[in-house]
């Protein structure tokens, strides 16, 4: 029995294309509330016009891309096969235009729930180009993903993957249930971590009657909620990737760097003592990070659920942007593994 490749979707210069998304709606944001106050409806119109935007950009660049990666015979071979994407609209600016239409519709309502549930009232420029810049960020990010899934597709590439790689295609687009376990594990982890930690600190109570009081977080205790935070953020995650870098760059799935880069190869090879190496400019980021956002946005206080919120879409940032690229770097230096 033959085995079954591993899939993934290729990676289309997805960077320069979330830039691009980035500087437009941004520009526009520049040109449109210099200097404004920014109310609840302004937020929905804004996102509205910013979820449809992103889509068509994004969906034109990376029919671009892929157009490219067809005619240089780049696109890899053992991609994900989905029969639920192979049934959404095959022509470019359709595609584009049933994006539009879900992320228009979704994107208001996300940021929506973050205006009210965080209390505001109002926000300022730059308040606003600050929340732009995040949440353009994750929704380029996604629709790129979902855009790049549907235009490699075999009724579109023409390009069938092998036998191995068709053994065990995915049925369907939505995540599987693994993912679902899994991001669920992360928060629970995420809850059940600061919860001790608010027992040594004394921040949670379990009381005579069996409540569970938890005390918001403040911006003036940030000079210990953000140490605490970092060291769990590092050992719950750099010791998980560099374990998966170093399987695939030992079975061949990641290719080895020819030259030595020494501002990296010092790193140690130990994925746990690597762990140790970055754990205390991991603290100093998040530490920096806490007390910017707390202060930036005006919050002097917040609720756990509040801050965990943030905390989560720092943590997604700062692994997928940092830990990540830099671990790989790492492993992939010569005779690291």
């Amino acid at each position: 029995m033959s085995k079954v490749k591993e899939t993934r979707l290729p990676y289309l210069n997805n960077t320069s294309a979330i830039f691009i998304t980035l500087t437009i709606n941004l520009g526009i944001l520049l040109i449109t509330g210099w200097g404004q106050a920014f109310d609840f409806t302004f937020i929905l119109v804004d996102a509205a016009i910013s979820g449809v935007l992103t889509s068509v950009i994004n969906v034109l660049l990376v029919r671009h891309y892929v157009n490219i990666a067809k005619k240089n015979r780049s696109l890899p071979t053992n991609i994900p096969i989905s029969r639920f994407m192979m049934r959404l609209p095959k022509n470019t600016y359709l595609f584009a235009g049933l994006c539009a239409l879900f992320f228009g519709l979704l994107t208001p309502l996300i940021n929506g729930f973050v205006f009210n549930y965080y209390g505001f009232e109002t926000l300022s420029f730059s308040q606003m180009l600050v929340l732009k810049l995040i949440y353009c960020y994750f929704l380029s990010a996604k629709i790129l993903e979902v855009a790049i899934f549907r235009f490699v597709q075999p009724d579109l590439t023409g390009q069938m993957p092998n036998q191995a790689t068709t053994a065990a295609p995915p049925k369907h687009s939505a995540p599987r249930v693994s993912s679902f376990q899994q991001l669920f594990n992360n928060w629970m982890t995420d809850f059940g971590l600061n919860m001790f930690r608010g027992l040594i600190l004394g921040t949670t109570i379990v009381t005579s009657t069996d409540y569970v009081l938890i005390a918001p977080t403040l911006l003036r205790s940030v000079a210990t909620t953000g140490p605490i935070s970092g060291i769990i953020v590092t050992f719950m995650t750099v010791p998980a990737i560099a374990g998966e870098i170093i399987f695939s760059v030992g079975a061949g799935k990641i290719t080895p760097l020819a030259n030595s880069n020494s501002l990296i190869a010092w790193l140690p090879k130990n994925r746990w003592l690597l762990a140790f190496a970055l754990c205390l400019p991991i603290i100093i980021l998040t530490t920096a990070v806490y007390f910017a956002v707390l202060s930036f946005f005006g919050f002097q206080s917040l609720n756990f659920f509040q801050f965990f919120f943030i905390r989560t879409a720092y943590t997604t940032v700062l692994v997928k942007s940092a830990l990540v690229p830099l671990i790989m770097f790492r492993y992939r230096q010569p005779n690291a593994v």
